[in-house]
């Protein structure tokens, strides 16, 4: 019966132990600023989930991004989070191109990754078509100097949820790859860069989460 109430004893530390190991530090952080007023009671999924915008079944065909903005006025707040919503669309599809070609060609730093970073995004811009904006949040921030902030301000800060279909953006990436090899000049590098990203508009339409980029 000893053993037994040892072996017991034993086995529930070990649990424990286990449990709370597993268990993530939970992070809190001192904002310099009140939210006075938002558009809705509480903050929506999808600034974090964007595919939480809308049910499964319409979010299944689609693609989510967002982006946010700030501004002392609340309609151009709205405008500006709506407008960088949709041009992230491009910022992804380049990144998405980028980081596919130089994991395919383990090459980084050549002349079509310094394209990549610099060119492609303003022009996969113009192959966005059929994106519309889902829906949008806004808060009414006080800012105050006694809770850390720079100054006594009060302004919006918004975002907006903008979705496509995965059939237009793989149009839009396939023209941007177009775009991008018959721009290159060196047969090789062309042929190298053509099988790099032959599959990359079916691999970025079925992604489930937003592209990182390195720069926005």
């Amino acid at each position: 019966m000893k053993n037994f109430i040892m072996l017991a004893a034993l086995l529930s530390l070990v649990s424990s132990c286990g449990s709370s190991s597993k268990e993530k530090e939970v992070r809190t952080f001192d904002k310099d600023y009140k939210v006075v007023d938002a558009s809705e009671k509480s903050i929506p999924d999808w600034i974090d989930t964007p595919e939480k915008g809308e049910s499964e079944s319409k979010a299944k065909g689609n693609r989510y991004f967002v982006n946010e903005s700030a501004n002392i006025q609340k309609r151009l707040c709205i405008k500006s989070a709506e407008a960088r919503a949709t041009s992230r669309i491009a910022s992804e599809i380049a990144q998405f191109m980028k980081n596919s070609y130089a994991e395919a060609t383990q090459d980084g730093e050549d002349e079509v990754t310094s394209y990549m970073q610099e060119q492609l995004a303003q022009e996969a811009q113009s192959f966005i078509v059929g994106a519309s904006v889902v829906s949008t949040y806004w808060e009414k921030r006080a800012y105050k100097e006694d809770m850390g902030a720079d100054a006594n301000k009060t302004e919006y800060n918004c975002f907006a949820l903008v979705r496509m279909s995965k059939k237009n953006l793989e149009k839009a990436v396939n023209k941007s790859r177009a775009k991008l090899v018959d721009g290159l000049e060196d047969p090789e590098v062309k042929k190298k860069t053509n099988t790099a990203l032959e599959d990359v508009a079916s691999k970025f339409s079925s992604l489930d989460k937003k592209v990182e980029l390195t720069e926005e």
